[in-house]
């Protein structure tokens, strides 16, 4: 496929050889027959064995304090991430990538000049490979690859049954195929053959919630299956991290796959993809960023024909999926639970019945993008007309300032000489909001900036806001209670307007904290209004998740409130020149 491009190195084309030698499909019509990678999973495999293009090999017989071996550093990647929706062959894949680990040539062993052939024989195989038709030959400027000295590889899962979906089809591998000769499936592990007489050592073993006793080991790999539902609740983030510790301290790596996750959790999944780190792979078709209808918006996943392009989407390269048959039984899960029908087969992530915005899609849709396509690449120019909108607190939740042009493009300033972004998380500065960081950034914003109004919600920053209020008059910094709910309620249906009617003209930065805390924020019921007999709202943490903040959402509602506010009391600009500029 054109999306998938190799232009790095890595083991991943010496792998793929290796997984079709070695490994058999599991089940289904094509059992027992030679596993092929579908183009999807060499995808993530290549990115998973990339090798950075400066490492170093180092000799065993060389290896010592003096010279320590390169192991994960030799790897652009120390952790991977899949999100797939069910059925797209995860487990198999895993399967594949733990027997890869264990018994295939997964450790860098230097580069090719070109010619050299790779010997199953040095590595304690018997299957001949390199006496076969099909024996691998590298290229010039490839890397090379050898077996692990002393592979101890853990699959993880939150019950014995999610773990089986990875060590049910790799102990089917196992027994239908030359694995057997490397592998030997024991009462409750599986001994890996070849590097050591020990059954102690050179293993993979099981760990769950229940059965975690394994943990704190240093290990070679760890496959980590539906990371969705790893919770601070059930200890299995905990588990996650101590599994990451314990793999760094082999020189080992993990590896994360899971179906899209309930947003309102917190799961480690969320945190990973959240987190963006640029040594983590992550493989994630999500619709709503990739599909659109005929007038420029998300697709519909409660309309069967959207329901079907979004299928065809994230389920694309899985040949042996029925479509048909997942059209069938995600229909009949939305007549119970639609939320979770769009997380297993639509592959989005949807927080359930409540939220705000229907679709995180729906506030993506609104980041301006350059004529690449780039979100971010505009700066608001010095002196600039905007409102500004602020939702503070002492040291629970977060505290934000967000700005908005009169020409309605949202933003987060920044401020201090490090260019700081003026999002403020307490756990960042010892478990308390730094007031008087926060006080010298609403200086410096109005310094920088015309603030033509600016709404903030009053607790706990009463007395500072009746100082902004003293310095730049009270007709520019107004206390703006997000708990008065008829103000608040009109608010947020105009904002939801602006956010989710494609013809309109605002726009934001794309700023990922802020588009985290418009995903969180669930609707909170309140009276009915007497006249219009609608019932009114206010914006909350989802039930019982304090974790899953909304701060940021509230900032900008009230940015966006007091723009609108101040064109609709007739306010003017003193010049036509553009607010934004290229970077």
């Amino acid at each position: 496929m054109s999306e998938f491009v190799i232009d790095f190195p890595t083991l991943g084309d010496l792998g793929e050889a290796w997984i079709a030698r070695h490994c058999r499909v599991p089940d289904g019509f094509t059992r027992g027959k030679p596993m092929s990678l579908a183009d999807w999973q060499f995808w993530c495999h290549a990115n998973r064995y990339r090798i950075r293009p400066d490492a170093v090999f180092v000799p065993p017989e060389r290896v010592g304090p003096d010279e320590p071996p390169v192991m994960n550093q030799a790897f652009f990647y120390r952790m991977t991430l899949i999100v797939a929706p069910q059925k797209t062959g995860k487990g198999p894949f895993s399967a594949s990538q733990v027997a890869f680990e264990a018994c295939g040539p997964s450790v860098f062993a230097g580069w090719a000049k070109g010619g050299e052939v790779y010997s199953c024989a040095d590595n304690h195989c018997p299957c001949g490979w390199e006496d076969s038709a099909e024996r691998y030959v590298y290229q010039e400027g490839e890397p090379l690859g050898m077996r692990h000295p002393s592979p101890l590889i853990q699959i993880t899962a939150n019950s014995e049954d999610q773990a089986a979906n990875i060590y049910r089809p790799l102990t089917a591998m196992i027994k239908l195929g030359p694995l057997r000769e490397l592998m030997a499936v024991r009462e409750g592990f599986i001994r890996i053959l070849g590097m050591s007489d020990q059954d102690d050592f050179d293993r993979i073993d099981v760990v769950t919630s229940s059965a975690r006793s394994r943990l704190g080991n240093p290990i070679s790999d760890a496959e980590q299956d539906e990371v969705g539902l790893y919770t601070k609740q059930n200890k299995m983030i905990e588990t996650a991290d101590a599994q990451a510790r314990g793999a760094a301290g082999m020189g080992g790596r993990t590896h994360l796959t899971t179906n899209a996750w309930n947003p309102a959790e917190n799961s480690y999944a969320q945190i990973v993809y959240e987190a963006g780190e640029p040594d983590v792979f992550i493989f994630y078709r999500d619709p709503d960023k990739e599909l659109r209808d005929e007038d420029g918006k998300p697709l519909d996943y409660k309309k069967p024909k959207d329901r079907r392009r979004i299928h065809e989407y994230v389920y694309e390269g899985s040949w042996w999926v029925n479509i048909d048959s997942i059209e069938a039984l995600a229909t009949s899960l939305m007549k119970r639970d639609p939320a979770q029908a769009e997380r297993f087969f639509g592959n989005r992530l949807v927080a359930g019945a409540g939220t705000w915005l229907e679709s995180g899609a729906l506030w993506d849709a609104k980041a301006l993008v350059d004529e690449n396509g780039l979100i971010g690449q505009f700066v608001v120019k010095p002196r600039t007309a905007v409102g500004l909108g602020f939702d503070g607190s002492d040291s629970d939740d977060f505290t934000g300032i967000r700005l908005e042009t009169m020409d309605q493009y949202q933003f987060t300033p920044t401020y201090g000489p490090q260019k700081r972004r003026a999002l403020w998380n307490p756990a960042e500065s010892g478990g308390r909001i730094p007031r008087a960081e926060v006080m010298q950034a609403f200086h410096e914003i109005a310094s920088e900036f015309e603030i033509v109004r600016a709404y903030l919600d009053p607790p706990l920053w009463e007395t500072d806001i009746d100082g902004l209020s003293a310095r730049y008059g009270d007709h520019v910094f107004v206390k703006w209670p997000t708990y008065a709910v008829p103000k608040m309620h009109s608010a947020l249906e105009r904002f939801h307007v602006d956010i989710t009617d494609i013809d309109s003209i605002f726009r934001h930065d794309g700023d990922p904290d802020v588009a985290t805390h418009m995903r969180n924020a669930v609707v909170r019921t309140r009276e009915m209004d007497p006249l219009t007999k609608v019932r009114r709202y206010i914006l909350g943490k989802p039930l019982g998740q304090s974790h899953q903040k909304i701060d940021y959402a509230m900032s900008s509602t009230l940015a966006h409130q007091a723009v609108m506010d101040a064109l609709s009391s007739g306010w003017k600009p003193k010049s036509s020149s553009k607010a934004r500029v290229w970077r």
